[in-house]
């Protein structure tokens, strides 16, 4: 367009200094020979100047064109033209500072990505319509998800209660959140502005194995000294009490009340050896040995075992697990967990007078044990897994605490919850 202006003044002028000119080219021709020389001469004069303001622009369209195609390698060439090369030199320093810039913001963000995907803390970031956007592995583990399943949905609109709860959580104020099965999960939300908008993101730590191993290390100790203690006790008490029988009386018509009194004493004595010795039953689970084991079969052998108890007390058990679960655990441990977990369901319902049903089945990775009794609590659902904590009057918390132990050493999950009606043992096996 610039060029086609250039020309229209160069006709222009020419055109009208020709034009003033011609008519007296007979009586005045060394006026007209004088503007033809002009007309020449600002003709040149035009062409010049179009070609010096020409150059520039032509470097500056090719500047805008790098710029518009994110093209930060390329560089302008110096030319002869002054002008041009203060604008050559300019815009090349420029790219070089904005190559700088990308290739740095490039390498910061690779780094924290990396950082983000190796960190052992679970961290979910959300968009500024508070709907998720990124999460690494800790968290994708956490929650036991593909992200593809949460991706730009809002925490309360995933129907997990991990995420349902973090919703919850203040900003900028360190939280804890304790879910059924004992888990706990420190969390931190806060926020920050990216391209003019808000964000949030969250920092979750599992801290449920931290917590498990300090509070074992605090049981433990204490367990084995009241054990040691009560062992050696109840020994030497036997010991005399055997002693004393063979002892005569001053009066033979106490004997029999006396026997009667030593065998009541042995009796309670040998209750509390017993009761010593479910508590170290708890330290003393040992480290697993990994082979393959059918879940199916364990569970089958144990239903068979126990047949007889359950239909004494009308206690009717549907086995729907119908499919091999093939699994490497330590099937010793497996069988006692499974005992441990009949015996709640069992107790939970001798307090039912209801219909008495046990349901086993399956769904995906998860095994579920399902019972018609009582439901749980929330409060007493959340202390389930507390060392030595029972609901009932007379429990020692001893049960729940092994199903705890076994599960922890063979790492799968695990989560004790009520539904609309009754109570639930779910293992997230592996």
């Amino acid at each position: 367009m610039l060029k086609i202006e250039y020309s229209l003044l160069a006709l222009f002028t020419v055109g009208t200094l020709i034009g003033i000119t011609f008519p007296i080219r007979e009586t005045h021709p060394h006026l007209f020979l004088l503007a033809e020389v002009v007309s020449v001469a600002l003709s040149i004069w035009i062409l010049r100047l179009w070609l010096f303001i020409n150059k520039p622009l032509k470097e500056l369209n090719n500047a805008l064109r790098l710029l518009k195609n994110n093209d930060f390698q390329s560089r302008l060439l110096p030319t002869p033209h002054p002008v041009v090369n203060q604008l050559v030199e300019v815009f090349n320093q420029i790219i070089d500072r904005i190559h700088k810039e990308r290739l740095s913001q490039r390498e910061q963000s690779y780094f924290l990505d990396q950082l983000i995907k190796a960190t052992p803390q679970g961290i979910i970031i959300l968009d500024h319509d508070e709907k998720i956007i990124q999460a690494n592995p800790s968290a994708l583990q956490y929650l036991e998800i593909d992200f593809d399943k949460i991706q730009s949905l809002g925490l309360k609109e995933t129907n997990i209660l991990l995420l349902d709860r973090l919703a919850e959580i203040p900003l900028n104020y360190p939280s804890e959140i304790q879910l059924s099965g004992g888990r706990k999960y420190r969390c931190f939300k806060s926020s920050f502005i990216f391209q003019g908008f808000p964000q949030q993101f969250i920092i979750l730590q599992d801290s449920y194995l931290d917590d498990l191993k300090t509070e074992k290390q605090a049981y433990s100790k204490v367990i084995r000294m009241m054990s040691h203690e009560v062992n050696n006790s109840v020994g030497a008490i036997n010991s005399y009490i055997d002693s004393l029988k063979y002892f005569p009386l001053a009066d033979e018509d106490l004997k029999e009340d006396y026997d009667e009194a030593l065998e009541v004493v042995k009796t309670r004595n040998d209750n509390m050896a017993t009761f010593m010795k479910n508590f170290a039953s708890v330290v003393k689970v040992p480290e697993p040995v990994l082979k393959e084991i059918d879940l199916k079969r364990s569970i089958d052998d144990i239903i068979r075992i126990y047949a007889t108890t359950f239909e004494a007390d009308d206690i009717h058990i549907v086995n729907e697990v119908n499919n091999a679960i093939v699994v490497k655990a330590d099937e010793t441990l497996i069988e006692q967990l499974f005992i441990n977990i009949l015996k709640n369901a069992k107790e939970a319902l001798l307090e039912s007078k209801n219909e008495r049903v046990i349901k086993i089945s399956t769904e995906g990775n998860v095994l579920s044990i399902w019972n018609s009794g009582p439901k749980i609590p929330e409060d007493v659902e959340q202390k389930l897994f507390t060392p030595f904590y029972s609901s009932k009057p007379t429990g020692q918390g001893i049960g729940l605490m092994i199903c705890r132990e076994v599960l922890v050493k063979h790492k799968w999950d695990f989560k004790l919850h009520s539904l609309h009606e009754g109570a639930q043992f779910d293992i997230y096996y592996k």
